[in-house]
């Protein structure tokens, strides 16, 4: 018998990660502690642990420390130019926002928590259903009674 614990696990995973996207910043400076995506105008090379990773353009992690003109990002990913992701592991990355393309917050999204939402409900509703089938329940008329 296949357990169904892992599927619903997998499901319950991958639709609350949904339910978040990154969005613009809207502040010019974000405090420590948010999540942030960096896409930086021109790459560098980040020291991960015993490694030297090239072409470095995008990090994700936490803010760790910002101040006029530069941020220091604990970051949970580095992804090179070329499309390859690298663990970053809380490792600290230092850039000047000059060096910055772009700078995302990771916010959860009305949308897309709306639209897991209803997916989750639908299921919900498909599986009672099936289960309702299964045992037999809501089936055929009602009996004739004898008080007619």
């Amino acid at each position: 018998m296949v357990s169904w614990r892992i599927p619903t696990v997998a499901a319950t995973a991958g639709l609350s990660a949904a339910c978040f996207s990154y969005q613009p910043l809207q502040r010019p400076a974000p405090v420590p502690g948010t999540e942030v995506r960096a896409t930086l105008a021109t790459p560098i090379s980040v020291s991960l642990g015993q490694i030297t990773v090239q072409n470095v353009d995008r990090i994700e992690g936490l803010v760790y420390r910002t101040n006029a003109d530069s941020l220091v990002i604990s970051g949970s990913w580095v992804r090179t130019r070329e499309g390859s992701d690298f663990a970053a592991n809380g490792g600290a990355v230092y850039f000047t926002k000059a060096d910055l393309a772009s700078l995302e917050v990771r916010r959860l999204s009305p949308v897309r928590s709306g639209l897991v939402g209803l997916v989750t409900a639908g299921l919900a509703a498909s599986l009672f259903a099936g289960v309702k089938r299964a045992l037999g329940g809501g089936g055929g008329p009602t009996p004739p009674s004898d008080k007619n």
